[in-house]
């Protein structure tokens, strides 16, 4: 509420409480009296300024523009909305956009002044190429992370204009770079029985078919802990994740609520977990800690082309296990549950592309059913 009151040589005022800027201070607006007009005049038409600025506050019309540059901006809206609202390696991320992306390009503009095209000129520079002094090239950013940092921008002038201390977003007027989808090599399945007959046996050999079979992230597989594998009813629950942070891996939970899940595995994975874990003198807490997962996903490279199979991401024998369960029958739904996907259609976009033998399987149902009709009509002329 606004106050109209007189000072002690005699001045009216009136005063009305702004709206609070995040990770700012409390600030007012103060209107003045007409001393050439009586007591009685200046207080009524300061009453009717309160009247008309509490509106618009109230309305969310009033624009409390802000002077803040960028970097101050980015560090109050962090710090607002980041610390309590994202997990810990989300926020880290952020703090590297803001440090070593934005600031350097933007951090001493003032947020208000920033236009469309002044954003479009930064992704466009980010992309290019640098020749380095030693001849080298410093690859730029790729559209994906492009698209990562107008989704944040986006969001942190989103807030800006939400809370009316900016007029518009400059990242409405550019586009956001199409997202440039990766394809996986998902091997068939002859390449993968022969991926499972080399290293049976082996480490490689369970965590082939931890990937291929069960359909793990990476990260999952080497968070696994002996107490997630129940061998008695043939279950794997996936509690927790290993991650790249800060340059160590660490154990977090996973993403999302659907990516901590209990799925139904085949009985002879739950067996060579088993015997697997027999073999080890010392069961570690976390079952795979002999490789970390980068480690892992170079030495993997290296098990293909000693059996000199096609080039594939460790990651991919995921797709191999979401391919195949497209391929023989299992419901959407049910294999977006497995994968620990948020939702179905995330699963439907991602694997819309299909297997090579599953183009010409259909492609062999579909001239199967003309030969029948063709065979059909003509007996039917014949008749």
């Amino acid at each position: 509420m606004g106050s109209i009151f007189q000072d002690k040589n005699g001045y009216w005022h009136g005063v009305v409480n702004l709206p609070r800027v995040p990770g700012g201070s409390r600030k007012q607006k103060t209107f003045y009296g007409d001393t050439s007009k009586t007591a009685y005049q200046q207080k009524k038409e300061l009453q009717a300024q309160i009247t008309d600025l509490e509106y618009e506050i109230n309305n969310n019309l009033y624009l409390n523009e802000t002077n803040d540059t960028m970097e101050q901006y980015l560090k109050k809206w962090l710090k607002a909305y980041a610390d309590e609202n994202l997990e810990e390696t989300t926020r880290q991320l952020y703090e590297m956009y803001v440090k070593v992306h934005i600031n350097p390009y933007f951090g001493k503009l003032k947020i208000k002044d920033i236009k469309p095209m002044q954003v479009q000129e930064f992704y466009n520079e980010k992309m290019k190429d640098i020749e380095l002094k030693n001849g080298k090239i410093k690859k730029g950013l790729s559209k994906n992370t492009i698209g990562k940092l107008h989704s944040f921008l986006n969001r942190a002038y989103e807030d800006a204009t939400t809370n009316r201390t900016v007029k518009y977003n400059p990242c409405q007027g550019v586009k956001k770079p199409k997202k440039v989808k990766y394809k996986p090599a998902i091997c068939n399945e002859k390449s993968f029985e022969t991926l499972l007959d080399e290293t049976k046996g082996t480490l490689d050999g369970v965590l082939i078919l931890l990937a291929g079979i069960c359909g793990l992230r990476r990260g999952e597989i080497f968070g696994l802990r002996f107490i997630d594998v129940d061998p008695i009813n043939f279950k794997l629950t996936i509690f927790q994740t290993k991650v790249r942070f800060n340059k160590k891996w660490i154990i977090k939970k996973p993403k999302s609520e659907t990516s901590s899940r209990t799925i139904s595995v085949p009985e002879f994975v739950t067996n060579t977990i088993s015997a697997y874990l027999t073999s080890l003198k010392v069961v570690p807490e976390l079952i795979f800690s002999e490789f970390q997962p980068d480690a892992y996903s170079k030495h993997f490279k290296h098990i293909l082309a000693t059996y000199n199979l096609p080039p594939m991401r460790f990651h991919d024998l995921r797709h191999f296990n979401a391919a195949i369960m497209m391929k023989y029958g299992v419901p959407d739904k049910v294999a977006s549950q497995r994968l620990g996907h948020s939702q179905v259609q995330i699963t439907r976009e991602i694997y819309q592309h299909v297997l090579p033998d599953m183009d010409r399987q259909a492609s062999v149902v579909i001239e199967g059913v003309f030969t029948k009709q063709n065979k059909e009509a003509q007996k039917t002329e014949q008749g």
